[in-house]
Order: structure tokens, then C-alpha cells, then sequence
């Protein structure tokens, strides 16, 4: 990541959203700062970037997550590629000397006021913010951006789900997709872990596979998946070139899986 950005000039290019490439990089940069700022339970660096911070966490929340990121982007003016890198690198060096020894499972308090993650979360949290905002920034560059399918997996199975266990069942649920439905799936992610997603009017629940009969199965390409996921693709590509499938008793409600869910 931090190689690619050294070998780019120019900041200007649309990258994704409102967002130019030096933006983007610009917020990856603070994301390296508030992430391990939570694993350390000292939020005081992400504070001289944005200003009143929801106590131990970052947001109150997650749908304040899209303002409180352009703020920070807009709090520091610096562009250049090659000094964001310089940043970026310093950053991740020195969070993971600090994950040396640190207990994987203790608890961490995440972006949202009141939700608590694993420190290996928030590690994914990290891979996560890289491997995607890495491919907005290559694009844009018009350079090649290769996502290798397990950290793909890593990233939905330990970074995404837990997220969504974490919250309140219904954050992330739309809830007039959602609305009166009662379904379960079965999310196979190839090369990954293996989750049962219950909906139920508005609410979810992830748990682990247990034996009861689902609604529908879902085989998923981690990459493809991933990207469908962060809306980088549509899933009727995916579905189309083989990389979602759907089974079952209803297998008409797989393409309908990804709608249930909102991005903050």
C-alpha cells in the first residue's frame, strides 16, 4: 500500500465518492491513527484530528461514521501521496510492535459509543481499511490492485460479522427491505468461515451453523463478496460469473441478502 502510494505524483484523481486519491489516503492515514488509538484504549491522537469525540469511542453512532470521516479529511489540508505513506507506515510499524504479546481476545471498545470488539477486530478493522481504500487508490491511478481471496475472508468473517454482532440488531438492517421478513441463510464463505444470518421484521441475528434447516445457502467468493459488500461491484456480476450462488428451500431470496443490509 504505503509502495504504491510513493510511486503516485498526483493526488487529483477521482477516487471514490466525493473523494479524490490524496483524500482517500489522507483518510486511510487517520484511520491508522483512531484504530489503534481504540486498541490502546488512548484516543487523544484521533482527538487532534476531530474534535469532541463520543468518550472512549469515535461516534455515537454508526450513521454519524460518514460525517465524522469527511470532517476529519477536512481538518488536515496535506495531499501528497509520498508523505501520507510516510505516515501510514510509521503508524502500522507501531501498532503492530504493540500487538506483540497482546491478548487477541481482550476487549476493546470500537467506533460506536457502548460496542466492544476483540483486539484482533480491530486488527481486521485495519486490514480491511487498507485492502479496500488500496484498491480506491489504484484504480484511480489506473494501476492493478490484486486482493488475495483469504485476506478477503479474514475481512468479512473477523472484521465484518463481528461488527454486526456487536451492534444493535437492527443498525444495519434496511429496515423497509426487511420489513415483515423472516428468513435465515446460510453464508458460506469458500475458503472462510461459515455463518447462519436470521432475519426477523427488521432484526438480525449472526450464529454460528447449527443443524435446523435454513431458507437459503449462500457459497461465496471471499473477493467478490468483499467487494459486493463495499458496493465496488454489482452482485449481478458476481452471481452472473459464478462467484455467488444460491440453494435451498428458497433459493429466490439469495440475490435478495445483500439489500437487507445498509452501509453506513
Amino acid at each position: 500500500m504505503t509502495a504504491l502510494l510513493r510511486s503516485i505524483q498526483d493526488p487529483e484523481p477521482h477516487a471514490v465518492g466525493h473523494w479524490n486519491l490524496g483524500e482517500v489516503a489522507m483518510h486511510l492515514s487517520q484511520v491508522w491513527i483512531v484504530v489503534p488509538g481504540l486498541a490502546r484504549r488512548d484516543l487523544s491522537r484521533a482527538r487532534e484530528v476531530v474534535p469532541n469525540l463520543a468518550g472512549d469511542s469515535l461516534i455515537r453512532t454508526v450513521w454519524d461514521l460518514g460525517e465524522t470521516t469527511i470532517l476529519g479529511v477536512k481538518s488536515d489540508p496535506e495531499r501528497n501521496p509520498s508523505v501520507l505513506a510516510d505516515r501510514i507506515e510509521a503508524r502500522a510499524e507501531e501498532y503492530l510492535r504493540e500487538c506483540v504479546g497482546a491478548d487477541p481476545n481482550a476487549p476493546r471498545p470500537w467506533l460506536v459509543q457502548g460496542t466492544t470488539v476483540r483486539q484482533s477486530t480491530l486488527t481486521y478493522h485495519l486490514l480491511n481499511e487498507t485492502v479496500m481504500h488500496g484498491g480506491d487508490i489504484a484504480h484511480a491511478a489506473g494501476r492493478p490492485w490484486p486482493i488475495k481471496p483469504a485476506h478477503a475472508a479474514m475481512v468479512l468473517g473477523r472484521f465484518i460479522v463481528p461488527v454486526l454482532q456487536a451492534l444493535d440488531p437492527r443498525a444495519m438492517v434496511d429496515a423497509e427491505q426487511a420489513a415483515g421478513l423472516r428468513a435465515s441463510y446460510d453464508l458460506r464463505i469458500r475458503g472462510g468461515d461459515r455463518f447462519h444470518f436470521v432475519f426477523n421484521d427488521g432484526a438480525l441475528r449472526i450464529e454460528d451453523p447449527s443443524p435446523y434447516k435454513v431458507d437459503c445457502h449462500i457459497s461465496a467468493d471471499p473477493v467478490a463478496m468483499l467487494m459486493v459488500v463495499w458496493k465496488r461491484q454489482s452482485q449481478w456480476l458476481a452471481i452472473a460469473r459464478g462467484k455467488l450462488l444460491a440453494w435451498g428451500r428458497k433459493p429466490w431470496l439469495g440475490p435478495r441478502f445483500r439489500t437487507l443490509i445498509r452501509n453506513p
